[in-house]
């Protein structure tokens, strides 16, 4: 019974620190599980808190950390200026992030949506060791850095196998001529531990 209790106690310990905002200032916030969302466009983490009806807001610059759920969301100092992504992995001091950025483009009297993807791998200093960004579109400059995302991965994270592997199951096909697959790898940035 009381190695029962441990178990049922390590995985509630467990679970709210899966579900944390930490802010620059060193403050921590509990939300209600499975309530934080991240507005790319907005540049701002919503979040409710328990027994309180109305949503919260914070601010990307006031942002140090949010683990919810899968996902990992943290802000950088990249060359003096203040960047948040989705933390894809982190091994040996370098980090691989991502965010999408979703557009609208209007053309001729109609508007059209259309995301804008950029991948970062960072050392531990957040220096900017590569980077590469794209669109959904399909003109060559975004067919072939989309066509890069994996080389770029292997590079920097070859001790990583979760990583490797998740990627190679996104990686294009004779027939993904566009190389479009590895958008559905970025649009689900789950966070995934490399040990």
């Amino acid at each position: 019974m009381r190695k029962l209790l441990l178990l049922i106690g390590l995985i509630s310990i467990n679970a709210s620190a899966q579900n944390a905002i930490e802010m620059k200032n060193g403050t921590k916030i509990n939300p209600v599980e499975n309530s934080i969302h991240v507005d790319a466009n907005g540049k701002k983490i919503y979040y409710k808190l328990p027994n309180v009806v109305k949503e919260q807001k914070l601010k990307f610059t006031d942002l140090n950390i949010a683990n919810f759920g899968d996902y990992r969301f943290k802000s950088f100092t990249i060359n003096k200026k203040s960047k948040s992504y989705y933390v894809l992995a982190e091994d040996k001091g370098k980090t691989l992030a991502t965010i999408k950025i979703s557009k609208v483009i209007s053309r001729g009297g109609f508007e059209s949506v259309l995301d804008f993807y950029e991948l970062v791998v960072l050392d531990a200093d957040s220096n900017l060791l590569a980077s590469t960004s794209f669109s959904a579109n399909n003109s060559d400059k975004s067919i072939q850095e989309r066509a890069g995302v994996n080389p770029l991965i292997q590079t920097h994270f070859p001790d990583c196998p979760k990583l490797l592997e998740k990627a190679k199951l996104f990686e294009s096909n004779s027939s993904d001529t566009n190389n479009r697959m590895i958008m559905t790898f970025l649009d689900i940035p789950v966070f995934i531990n490399c040990r």
